[in-house]
């Protein structure tokens, strides 16, 4: 299981499941380009945004044309930081994965 989503990379070699982000008008759940066989695990913008890049003030694009590699500086001021990491329950976690058919289907596989 890794992360996969807009703006990173995804590992090599590819896990068997990936943890993106849902869209957060339309949610649905993000696609690696060309891999539509992918199984996903769809989670909310901010929570994906939290777990890979845990120091990003805010999971929204900056606009306007800046040069390549320029970072703004004038995000929307937040919430501030959780004061423990965000933990999942292994319990509740697991059965969620479990009920997934991707999930159950690469699990039979290997």
């Amino acid at each position: 299981m890794g992360p996969a989503g807009p703006g990173i990379g995804t590992t090599r070699p590819r896990p068997d499941v990936l943890l993106v982000p849902r869209h957060p008008l339309t949610g649905e759940p993000w696609r690696p380009p060309g891999d539509e066989e992918a199984v996903v695990v769809p989670l909310d913008s901010g929570v994906w945004a939290y777990l890979v890049h845990p120091r990003e003030t805010s999971p929204m694009p900056a606009t306007g044309v800046l040069p390549e590699g320029v970072l703004r500086d004038d995000y929307p001021v937040g919430p501030p930081d959780p004061w423990y990491p965000l933990v999942a329950h292994r319990g509740a976690f697991d059965h969620t994965l479990i009920r997934l058919p991707g999930v159950r289907a690469v699990r039979a596989a290997s």
